[in-house]
């Protein structure tokens, strides 16, 4: 599954083939088409283009779930929630313009990266460096490399076992309740400034779907609910 190397940076290797990007003309196929699953319009043309991610992937999928300790369908949960939605190359246009403005409250390095989405800050903590400490060129190169389906679903999988450990220390990450490969999901998109007990507490709320406190919940939620949709993807069930 390797691919011909053509360039290379300090953090990773940049590869000639991987799946297409979604782009701005997928983004006003999904938006401005009405909803059929006969012709894959509108919502379902962005679902459409999950599975195919998930489906293209799953090998890579598989093989850095196993290797961070955690299990295939959250990874490959949380690869189908992320891909698509934003066009990639806007994502560079976002990180350009912060780094103009300078504005302290919307820093560059909090700009999102790859089919998988994830923080320039996140990835460079993930791989144990000093987000601090990474010049222009740096965060470039890093962002570059997120835009790497292997890196990108490699460095994922490590961030989701921290998040998974960071919450329960003492839990073997393959087997996880429901209520813990939630907060997985939810860690992942909202990171640890809020104490786990919150979160805790939504959970067994169940609040109503559209509630500011379903919305605490709600990426958990989504990928319980599309974690057996996932596995068939991946080729892992029976």
């Amino acid at each position: 599954m390797r691919n011909s190397i053509v360039a290379r940076n300090q953090f990773c290797d940049i590869t000639q083939v991987g799946f297409r990007k979604w782009d701005e003309i997928d983004a006003l196929f999904w938006r401005l088409t009405k909803s059929n699953p006969e012709r894959k319009s509108g919502e379902f043309y962005l679902n459409a283009y999950k599975d195919a991610y998930v489906q293209y992937n799953k090998d890579r999928v598989i093989k850095y779930a196993y290797q961070a300790g955690i299990l295939p369908e959250l990874l490959g949960g949380v690869a189908w929630i992320e891909s698509g939605g934003m066009p990639e190359e806007y994502k560079f246009q976002i990180f350009e313009a912060k780094r103009a403005l300078g504005l302290k409250a919307f820093p560059e390095d909090k700009t999102s990266f790859g089919s998988v989405a994830m923080q320039i800050q996140v990835a460079a903590s993930t791989l144990g460096l000093d987000p601090n400490t990474l010049t222009t060129r740096d965060q470039l190169e890093l962002a570059t490399c997120l835009m790497e389906d292997d890196f990108n679903l490699w460095i994922v999988a490590q961030h989701l076992r921290d998040m998974i450990l960071y919450d329960y220390p003492n839990v073997a990450t393959l087997y996880l309740s429901d209520e813990q490969y939630m907060m997985a999901g939810i860690r992942y998109n909202r990171g640890i400034e809020r104490r786990l007990n919150d979160f805790i507490h939504f959970i067994h709320m169940k609040p109503e779907r559209g509630s500011a406190e379903f919305d605490y919940i709600s990426y958990g939620a989504r990928l319980l609910q599309i974690r057996n949709h996932i596995r068939k993807l991946l080729g892992l069930n029976g």
